[in-house]
């Protein structure tokens, strides 16, 4: 998993940002749930920084010398902590936009929000699936172990993250199939 593929992920959220407070369906369900998509909006936020520290111990880990082992252990700890903070994130902002998407708001916009819902639980599974690479070291025996682990675990990922940009895309699509609905 790379900093910048998830961190583009994470970008198609400034344009929910934007689709949501621009939303003019819907009374005062859409201000109540523009509150929740903001809520929400700012887990991922705080997922996207636990991402980006994860990954950066990663590297660390990865680059950290064969004959300091006990020391690539503790920077996969440090990592492994990082990824559960990110998924737990990824699973408020998923709570967030569910809750927003089960109030009184206009039928494509309630589609766009479930989109991002599976999206973020996508993702959400997806952080906990790439914490497996540091785990996968601290519980290895041997250096030929760890690798066939970390290689399953990053086919895995890769996996999981295309379907999670797969909803993003569809969502991005009802999005700008729907101009009238989503403003910019």
């Amino acid at each position: 998993m790379t900093s910048k593929n998830t961190a583009s992920a994470f970008i198609a959220l400034a344009l929910l940002v934007a689709a949501v407070l621009a939303c003019s369906s819907g009374g005062n369900e859409t201000e109540k749930a523009n509150k929740l998509v903001d809520e929400g909006n700012a887990a991922v936020q705080d997922a996207k920084k636990s991402i980006t520290e994860a990954e950066d111990l990663k590297q660390k880990m990865l680059k950290t010398d064969v004959s300091e082992l006990a020391q690539a252990r503790s920077t996969a700890k440090d990592a492994i902590a990082a990824y559960e903070k990110a998924e737990t994130k990824c699973k408020e902002a998923a709570a967030k936009y569910d809750e927003a998407s089960r109030m009184k708001l206009n039928d494509k916009f309630k589609e766009y929000l479930a989109l991002k819902v599976k999206e973020y639980n996508k993702r959400a599974e997806m952080v906990a699936m790439a914490k497996g690479v540091p785990q996968a070291l601290v519980d290895s025996e041997s250096r030929e172990g760890w690798i066939n682990k970390a290689n399953d675990v990053n086919a895995k990922v890769d996996k999981l993250r295309g379907e999670a940009d797969d909803f993003a895309t569809q969502a991005d699509k009802l999005q700008k199939d729907n101009p009238d609905i989503f403003k910019s």
